[in-house]
């Protein structure tokens, strides 16, 4: 005979089984589920920088701009993924590089630069996932994150984007630094990620 709490848990394990199939994706008509204001926006570029910079985003448009912002922060340690070797080099001549990220070295690491899967136009996001990312800790745990966001990856609208998700088990969107408010409405950022959210676009 089972208790109440067996029972319990037994429907939410139930709950959460995968689910035999996925259901498809429903098919809708591009543009059908865009804002009305995007039709006026022609450069996905331009949008984007201006949305992301109006979330609170550190936006750039340069590795050398990126590099001398990073100086000015007088940073410690600074974690570069190692896909972005090419810039190893010019970083690592003024910064202090490392292409590893361990949990022991959460104290030690203010800045990661990581590689991102895409952004968003419209809402100014930074799309990150399993895929794309050399170590999710990278990119959520530094007081500084700066994501690489490749310009043709952009997707000028939220639907566009949902569309073309990867099949990928984890999907972050990223839209400023992580922010959190008491009842008295006092705004904090950085409490439960990054303080600074960057993005350089290449």
């Amino acid at each position: 005979m089972s208790t109440a709490r067996e029972t319990i848990f037994a429907a939410i394990h139930a709950a959460l089984a995968p689910l035999p199939q996925r259901e498809p994706r429903p098919t809708l008509p591009p543009g059908v589920a865009d804002a009305q204001w995007l039709a006026g926006e022609s450069d996905n570029v331009a949008l984007f920088l201006r949305r992301a910079t109006a979330s609170g985003t550190v936006c750039f448009t340069s590795p050398a701009d990126c590099l001398a912002w990073l100086v000015g922060q007088k940073v410690r340690k600074v974690y570069l993924a190692a896909s972005l070797t090419e810039w190893a080099a010019p970083f690592g001549a003024v910064l202090d590089l490392t292409h590893e990220y361990h949990r022991n070295q959460v104290d030690e690491i203010d800045v990661a630069l990581t590689p991102a899967a895409g952004a968003i136009a419209e809402s100014g996001s930074i799309i990150m996932t399993d895929a794309s990312s050399p170590d999710r800790l990278s990119e959520l745990a530094p007081w500084i994150h700066i994501a690489v966001v490749q310009r043709e990856t952009i997707h000028r609208s939220i639907a566009a984007a949902i569309v073309a998700m990867p099949e990928d088990p984890n999907i972050i969107w990223v839209t400023g630094p992580s922010k959190t408010a008491d009842v008295e409405g006092i705004l904090i950022q950085g409490v439960h990620g990054p303080g600074v959210q960057g993005c350089l676009l290449v």
